[in-house]
């Protein structure tokens, strides 16, 4: 097979600047940062090279030479996002030398390569915690692009807590950002909190922490009639208390959907925890389902927490998400996240659970990501993110393990979506992928009128398109 010449101009420019750094394709320095990739199709893609930055020196070299002759970049931290590789660019793998966590008082260091879950364990000791997703695999661009949790709704997104950031801008110069920035520099951190992936290599943040405290959970699996009462008594939670929910199928169970509602209430006082009960409890006795599956408990936030999934057919938790063994086959995965609300109703119920009926396969499913309150504290232009009006992020998930169900899968996703269009007020950007016929529409629909204000950046910052694999 031959190889591009101008690939091996790319890495031999890349070697003779940082050396054994630089893993050509076929290397194991090469393979393992791909097996390192959650996200199946982008595991499967084959960068030009792959870097192992130990430093942001090593960045800055890496930004630099690709600015300097129109190549293209693009970056793994957590290893989650399905834009992390591409076909056409270099990648720079910070997670294997740059992925370390330091608390700092009521405050923590993250670097750019390290996970939540990371963070998450540096900082439990000291009674503190921070408000991420719900996986623990998640890295820099989760925490960047929002970061939508379980404590979304008391205390607002990671990108929320952000107090520094330290990026690396495509021409290789480095940048601290903070409210403090100005000029220039200003636009940069309203830009990098909710769109950060097209402006840069974001190398470390400085994060402010929370309480960490118990988290009572109440989970309840019944039938999906019982959505629109879902609907109807998640907001009127208080804020310390969330309510999501799954529409998907019991793994292992019969051919019925199934509705899992996960209450979960981060208060110690036992009358928040008895209203927090109640909600579920009126879910429940909305249904005519019978044999629900009723559980309570309590533990630390995120890794003492059930998974958010359905659980088995007589009650056996849910195995926690976990990247796949070197080679194993993977699977395909379509998923977008839309921001919906501040209220739905029973006819949106009704076209959901139908929608859910007709899933092409068993591992397809909807969830609702109860946010609101916190979420809208802070205005839509105040940062690059946009959509902080909804009361619900909703990630649409269509999953299959055989090809052939490919089509009816994409097809699956996109009429669900077209359910959901009447409710919809914006996208969550970590689920917009490039190449796609809806990827135009999907990015104007997440960051709204913040739109122009970020592509005339863009067009400032990245003129040569380093960091153009980034939709935007």
């Amino acid at each position: 097979m031959s190889v591009d010449p101008r690939v091996d101009d790319v890495t031999d420019r890349l070697v003779s600047v940082l050396g054994e750094r630089v893993h050509r394709p076929g290397t194991p320095g090469y393979r393992a940062s791909l097996d390192g990739v959650f996200f199946p199709d982008a595991s499967r893609r084959s960068p030009v090279a792959v870097v192992h930055p130990r430093d942001v020196q090593d960045v800055a070299s890496v930004m630099r030479t690709a600015a300097h002759s129109g190549d293209r970049v693009t970056v793994r931290g957590g290893g989650l996002s399905s834009n992390c590789v591409d076909d056409s660019a270099v990648m720079i793998d910070l997670s294997v030398h740059m992925a370390d966590v330091a608390v700092r008082g009521d405050r923590v260091v993250v670097q750019g390569g390290a996970t939540v879950g990371a963070a998450l364990a540096a900082v439990a000791p000291h009674g503190r915690a921070i408000p991420v997703g719900i996986v623990g695999l998640a890295g820099m661009g989760l925490i960047t692009r929002g970061g939508v949790g379980y404590l979304t709704r008391e205390v607002g997104l990671a990108l929320d807590q952000l107090v520094e950031v330290e990026l690396v801008l495509p021409g290789g110069r480095v940048v601290r950002l903070s409210q403090d920035s100005v000029g220039e520099d200003a636009d940069l951190w309203w830009a990098v909190r909710g769109c950060a992936p097209p402006f840069g290599v974001v190398t470390s943040v400085v994060m402010r922490t929370v309480e960490q405290g118990p988290v009572f959970v109440d989970r309840l699996v019944t039938g999906t009639d019982a959505l629109a009462t879902y609907f109807a008594e998640a907001p009127k939670l208080p804020r310390h208390t969330t309510m999501g929910a799954v529409l998907g199928y019991v793994p292992g169970g019969s051919n019925e959907p199934v509705l899992l509602v996960y209450t979960a209430c981060r208060s110690q006082d036992p009358a928040d925890i008895d209203v927090a009960r109640a909600a579920t409890s009126r879910v429940a006795e909305s249904s005519t389902s019978v044999g629900a599956f009723r559980s309570e408990t309590s533990g630390r936030y995120l890794d003492g927490l059930p998974q958010f999934s359905i659980p088995g057919p007589h009650g056996e938790e849910p195995a926690p998400i976990t990247l796949p063994e070197p080679g194993a086959d993977r699977g395909w995965f379509y998923g977008k996240s839309v921001f919906t609300g501040p209220t739905l109703g029973p006819v949106l119920a009704d076209g959901l659970v139908e929608a859910i009926g007709c899933a092409p396969t068993k591992f397809c499913r909807i969830d609702f990501q109860h946010t609101g309150g916190a979420l809208g504290d802070v205005g839509d232009s105040d940062t690059a993110f946009f959509g902080r009006g909804g009361e619900w992020n909703v990630p649409l998930n269509a999953i299959w393990s055989d090809a052939s169900d490919g089509d009816a899968c994409y097809e699956w996703a996109r009429r669900t979506l077209r359910v959901l269009a009447p409710e919809t007020m914006g996208v969550y950007s970590v689920e917009v992928r490039p190449g796609f016929e809806e990827t135009e529409r999907e990015t104007a629909s997440a960051f709204g009128p913040n739109l122009i204000r970020l592509r005339e950046l863009r067009r400032r910052y990245d003129p040569t398109g380093v960091l153009a694999v980034y939709p935007l």
